[in-house]
């Protein structure tokens, strides 16, 4: 393994630390030496990704700099999707297999680091192509999802917690699998791993399993005692049988015999107050015609309560899926006013391109969503597509403007003489293009919500399948109280990167491209460029905000190339120079 390195990119620091502010805004405002923590993947349980501070605001952004920067040493999946995690000035990343950096948030110094590369087992070493996006920190330590594995270490010294699992090790999938498998020895080898940050509430982690290409019966979303690794419950997103809970719901639709698919890929949301926790689910697998029916709970957010993992609603996006139109990032949940009442609200964005947004008591849409009919004809013998599709509508009864194209545009002249454009839902077949595509839409990277604004921020790519060029980034702006597009940007590469967006009225996301990638400063409200910077590798992360000793520093991951398939290793954090802070 080749040794973490660090390049500090300004002078020499003030090495001064101070303890975290519990009402992290105001003490910084009032304390210039305060810290203001990003502890969770997405910082809060709701997954809102809205930073407080305004340090970094519309007027000064476009003074940004880099003030240092970290390479992990380890060039291994597809790309580097690490969100920082930081806690009292000190910054935890991870590599794509899953090991921990433990890092100075201030100057980018190495302080320890855990590496997991001989604790996964053959998974490491036998051609797996891994992803992970980041740990999360709760009462002194740090938690981990490496391979099929939960890891806990102490967040001082980066030592493993004895008492969680195994020497800090916890098999927490192969102990759910092998009630139904008992002969099996690895999870990983059946394709079962993470790729998602853990969850943690009230000494509970949480966390799905991935991989619905994965020939395997369902993703699990887990609930684990973060002091033993104990698993207290687990959720089937594609219930086998009568052992598992929603059969009677999800059963009757699938017949011919495929039960697979369903992997979780971003980390659950919760609210505290209902009891309720949300995630979101992935696509089916396998032969479709051997899938009759509209495959539950694949493609679907479910809300499950956190004590038991009871299922108290679902919602499902996409029906018989054969278009590879996973619902991947994280339902993000907020409370606004629509027409002169209080709802609990949660969106999530899909893959087929659009927005859905739900009550989260309820499961019921704040707008109407149509069941409108859609193309089934299609040349596949057995197949038998379901004919329709939930659309979602403004409160003015309008269609929703989808966030990325829903029908294929700027097709070369080549592909139009041999591929017919055809419209979402529209079936595959020979010589039939259509949008989005299977990297397309909405896909794992979080949605982020400001109070200031009222607005949500969607990251999204367009790329038709069969269009032949490059892929294109759109980033937009809805105003979820009527379901309007406020605004939408677009730029080159892969719109995969989640967002996060500010008091100070700035939202950053990145892009992953084949040449470099670029971090982007927008105006929360209008959508102006204020600020670009290209970090020289794509970004298919998602960023963090912190505070140091009164500093505010925004920090992201880069590290990819065409989608990632080149890897990348770099950590890199900004903040104003010193004439502007």
């Amino acid at each position: 393994m080749v040794l973490p390195r660090h390049i500090a990119l300004t002078a020499i620091l003030l090495a001064v630390r101070t303890a975290p502010s519990t009402v992290a805004f105001l003490a910084a405002q009032s304390n210039p030496a305060a810290n203001v923590d990003w502890p969770l993947h997405n910082l809060d349980l709701a997954g809102r990704r809205f930073s407080t501070m305004d340090r970094i605001n519309t007027s000064n952004v476009a003074t940004l700099v880099p003030r240092w920067l970290f390479q992990t040493g380890v060039i291994d999946g597809v790309s580097n999707q690490t969100t920082p995690v930081i806690v009292d000035g000190r910054m935890y990343v991870t590599d794509p297999r899953g090991s921990v950096y433990a890092l100075d948030a201030l100057d980018g110094h190495l302080v320890w680091t855990f590496d997991v590369t001989d604790l996964i087992g053959g998974g490491a070493k036998a051609g797996y192509i891994f992803r992970n996006r980041g740990v999360c920190y709760a009462d002194g330590l740090v938690y981990t999802a490496a391979g099929s594995f939960l890891f806990a270490l102490d967040a001082r010294t980066g030592k493993p917690v004895q008492s969680f699992g195994k020497n800090g090790q916890a098999s927490v999938i192969l102990d759910v699998i092998r009630t139904r498998y008992p002969d099996a020895t690895s999870a990983i080898t059946l394709g079962y791993w993470f790729t998602t940050a853990p969850q943690i509430y009230n000494g509970v982690i949480y966390i799905g399993t991935t991989r619905s290409e994965s020939h395997i019966p369902g993703g699990h979303l887990l609930a684990v005692d973060a002091k033993t690794g104990t698993v207290l419950w687990h959720f089937n997103t594609i219930p086998q049988d009568e052992k598992d809970q929603g059969w009677s719901v999800a059963g009757p639709t699938w017949v011919g015999g495929e039960r697979n698919g369903g992997g979780i890929w971003e980390t659950p949301s919760i609210d505290p107050e209902l009891g309720l926790i949300y995630v979101a689910v992935g696509n089916p697998f396998g032969d479709s015609t051997k899938r009759i029916g509209t495959n539950l709970f694949t493609d679907s957010i479910l809300a499950l309560s956190l004590e038991t993992g009871t299922l108290q609603w679902y919602f499902q996006q996409t029906h018989h899926d054969v278009w590879d139109y996973d619902s991947g990032n994280p339902p993000i949940l907020f409370d606004m006013q629509v027409r002169g009442r209080r709802v609990k609200a949660l969106a999530e964005a899909s893959k087929n391109g659009y927005l859905y947004i739900l009550n989260r008591e309820t499961g019921h849409p704040v707008h109407v969503i149509k069941e409108l009919p859609v193309p089934t004809d299609t040349s596949r013998p057995g197949e038998r597509m379901w004919p329709t599709q939930p659309i979602p509508f403004t409160a003015a009864g309008q269609p929703m403007k989808p966030v990325s194209p829903i029908f294929p545009v700027d097709i070369p002249a080549d592909r139009l003489a041999t591929r017919t454009p055809a419209p979402v839902f529209t079936p595959p077949g020979p010589n039939v293009m259509y949008a989005p595509g299977t990297e397309g839409g909405a896909n794992y990277g979080p949605l982020s919500y400001s109070p200031r604004t009222g607005l949500l921020y969607v990251n999204a790519v367009d790329s038709p399948f069969g269009a032949g060029r490059p892929a294109r980034g759109y980033f937009s702006a809805f105003d979820p109280t009527t379901g309007e597009l406020v605004w939408q940007r677009t730029f080159d590469g892969w719109g995969q990167a989640g967002s996060v967006v500010t008091a100070g009225g700035v939202v950053f996301v990145g892009t992953g491209s084949n040449v470099a990638g670029y971090f982007f400063a927008y105006d929360a409200k209008t959508g102006d460029l204020l600020w670009k910077f290209n970090t020289g590798a794509g970004i298919f992360s998602s960023p963090a905000v912190y505070m140091v000793n009164g500093e505010e520093f925004v920090t992201v991951a880069s590290g990819g190339a065409d989608r990632g398939r080149r890897g990348g290793d770099l950590i890199l954090s900004f903040a104003l120079p010193p004439r502007t802070r």
